[in-house]
């Protein structure tokens, strides 16, 4: 599981998280919701071990990144607005390329389990450069679950993708989160939380507002206006 423990966050003298705790437990999905510039992919980059928190750990399946790096980095997988490939090389070119990176073994299998999950095995060949916005999330995400990991970092994953590409990243959550591993996701779209994921919380103000799980949620209130919903019930 993650277990996020008082993580703070400056930059200077901006102050972009106070004192943030949260936990999310295997075979579940966490949403970040929350305005623009609250701290959202902030967060899920002092997860990611991309940048520094200034008090605070993170615990990945009990390895903890401030004095277990390099353990607690190997569980996690990271899908960001830069794709991280390789816009020269074919489909499956990256995904060989990224797997020497990870020193996969019988990396050949491995590759084409994942070109037949992600639905990519007709592009396989087709160059990463010339995919469409949809093709290239799905690579995306392959090239982030090559290695197996326990938890996936998504930051708006949906932005941009079309309703068939949207199905497609839903699938492949919920087989991700039944494996019993661990999301965490950012969005701006309150129904994107509720549909896909398990627990949402509210970030407003450099704080955690509000945090429950889905089931528990006013759906229609909250989709409504859930910065309003979350102050409230907080």
């Amino acid at each position: 599981m993650i277990e996020i423990k008082g993580i703070f966050k400056s930059f200077g003298s901006r102050s972009v998280l106070e004192d943030i705790s949260i936990s999310a437990p295997p075979g579940r999905a966490l949403c970040i919701c929350g305005p623009n510039a609250v701290g959202k992919t902030t967060l899920l980059k002092i997860i990611a071990a991309l940048l520094p928190p200034d008090a605070g750990d993170i615990q990945i399946y009990g390895f903890s990144l401030q004095k277990k790096p390099l353990q607690a980095k190997k569980l996690i997988a990271v899908i960001f607005h830069q794709n991280m490939l390789y816009p020269q090389l074919t489909v499956t070119e990256n995904l060989q390329f990224f797997a020497r990176l990870y020193g996969i073994k019988d990396s050949f299998n491995r590759i084409n389990q994942l070109l037949e999950k992600t639905h990519l095995t007709p592009y396989r060949r087709d160059i990463a450069g010339t995919l469409s916005h949809g093709i290239a999330k799905r690579l995306t995400i392959a090239r982030a679950l090559l290695h197996k990991p326990k938890v996936l970092l998504a930051d708006e994953p949906f932005a941009g993708l079309d309703i068939e590409a949207a199905k497609h990243l839903v699938d492949t959550l919920s087989d991700f989160k039944a494996g019993g591993r661990t999301v965490v996701m950012t969005t701006h779209n309150p129904s994107t939380a509720l549909d896909c994921c398990d627990q949402v919380t509210v970030l407003d103000d450099k704080k955690l507002i509000f945090n429950s799980a889905t089931s528990d949620v006013d759906n229609a209130e909250f989709q409504r206006d859930y910065l309003s919903y979350a102050r409230k019930i907080s």
